[in-house]
């Protein structure tokens, strides 16, 4: 049988302090992506939601309303497009509206960090303000607007406010 000599010893030596370096720095840069969702407080300022729909220049129309919030160049919104679609469809098979909407200079004063979500019942009124979900790659496992959405078509309203996360996020610098 042989034994281990001195130069294989050394190779397996810097294969596995190799590869701890690389897992190393995988976990860093993955946990580096992970941001707080509102850490200025944005969303829980009085009169919030008024003015988002101010800034949006929002009219009620009757039906109830998912509004997404996206940010071109943010890598996390393009992470995010498949929850996206999923969500477009599933709000969609719950008869509620979708409307879209690019992250502009006004709304950068009442959303803290995109992708966001914003839920209004058919009376305009306030169901959900939020990130689409949360965790290193935003996926569509871990979401919020799933359940505020299901809930809403159920006939209740969660009055869900979702500011105290950390996920992919592209903090808004107002």
């Amino acid at each position: 049988m042989q034994s281990l000599n001195k130069p294989n010893s050394f190779v397996f030596s810097l294969i596995a302090a190799w590869l701890i370096c690389v897992v190393a720095g995988l976990v860093y840069f993955q946990l580096a992506q992970l941001k707080p969702f509102d850490s200025s407080k944005i969303l829980i300022q009085k009169n919030w939601f008024g003015n988002f729909k101010k800034q949006l220049d929002w009219v009620d129309t009757g039906e109830s309303s998912l509004v997404l919030i996206t940010e071109k160049n943010c890598g996390c919104t393009i992470q995010a497009k498949p929850h996206i679609s999923s969500l477009t469809s599933f709000a969609a098979n719950k008869a509620m509206k979708v409307v879209q909407v690019e992250l502009t200079p006004k709304l950068k004063h009442v959303i803290p960090a995109t992708p966001a979500a914003v839920i209004i019942n058919k009376n305009g009124e306030f169901v959900y303000a939020g990130p689409l979900s949360e965790g290193l790659a935003c996926a569509q496992g871990s979401g919020f607007v799933e359940t505020a959405v299901t809930n809403l078509a159920a006939g209740f309203n969660s009055n869900l406010l979702i500011t105290q996360t950390k996920g992919c996020y592209c903090v808004n610098n107002a």
